[in-house]
């Protein structure tokens, strides 16, 4: 098989999961390469969906386990035939659990080919200066691997004469999914509290960055102290990009349970490929 154009398909609130799709990307060495960042819904509802490059990057970061709620009915719109695709998910060095398996079996089930599958890792969205997780990955090191996964799948495509010839990939997961149980206690909460990033005003300058990044549209832009607790994902994008830093989770059984994962994410894992 030739492959000569390759696009990446990316649901990224802090742009950690872009970066993978881009390191991957630049190590096939397509000539062309074309960015779909759909982290944003009003990109979702209104942008221009080029599925006609000869492979797709499929590229989402994993949220409890799972592939993100808030990109799953989008996938699952997508329509196309036989076309090879890449999958990927990032992760905050716990666990990736069943997201790569779930974004394989969407894709699958979209008319995509899945050629190759990875788990990579990048800085976890809830770390933070006092509790770092995975800080400042991915690393140039995670980078030199992405690229050569690129590169590899290249390899691997060049031996195959046609799509119909590959052998299916296998990867780890359950079916059927395991439940994302801390998102659940989070929605249960949420019936009495708001739960989501709050705003230092004194801080705050309203330059409305953190309403501009926002996947799920929750900040209110002309008061960006006001934020939809059934719309917010807890992704942290608006934490992430503050230039003042007047965003931040306070609350103190957040902040525990922030405690308890960078223990269990102390030691460094590596990315995970499936050729």
């Amino acid at each position: 098989m030739q492959i000569q154009s390759v696009a990446c398909l990316c649901f990224s609130p802090t742009g950690t999961t872009r970066r993978i799709g881009e390191k991957i990307a630049q190590g096939m060495g397509c000539e062309q390469v074309e960015i779909m960042d759909c982290t944003k819904r009003s990109w979702r509802k209104n942008g221009q969906f080029d599925f006609s490059k000869d492979l797709i990057i499929i590229a989402t970061p994993v949220y409890y386990g799972r592939v993100p709620e808030e990109i799953v009915p989008f996938l699952k719109t997508l329509n196309v035939q036989n076309k090879p695709a890449v999958i990927v998910v990032v992760y905050g060095n716990r666990e990736y659990d069943d997201a790569l398996l779930e974004l394989h079996d969407i894709s699958l089930a979209r008319g995509f080919i899945p050629v190759a599958c990875g788990a990579f890792v990048a800085e976890h969205s809830y770390s933070c200066p006092d509790r770092p997780i995975a800080l400042a990955r991915p690393d140039p090191e995670d980078d030199k691997t992405a690229k050569l996964f690129g590169s590899r799948i290249m390899d691997k495509l060049r031996t195959i004469r046609s799509i119909e010839n590959m052998q299916k990939i296998t990867v780890p997961g359950n079916f059927p999914y395991k439940e994302p149980e801390n998102l659940l206690k989070i929605k249960e909460v949420r019936n009495t509290l708001s739960f989501t990033p709050e705003t230092d005003l004194d801080k705050c300058t309203q330059c409305g960055l953190c309403a501009e990044v926002c996947p799920a549209e929750a900040i209110d832009s002309e008061d960006v102290s006001v934020i939809d607790k059934w719309q917010c994902i807890i992704c942290f994008a608006c934490i992430k990009n503050c230039p003042s830093g007047a965003k931040q989770m306070v609350d103190p059984h957040f902040n525990d349970a922030i405690d308890r994962l960078q223990i269990i994410c102390r030691q460094r894992k590596e990315p995970e490929i499936f050729l």
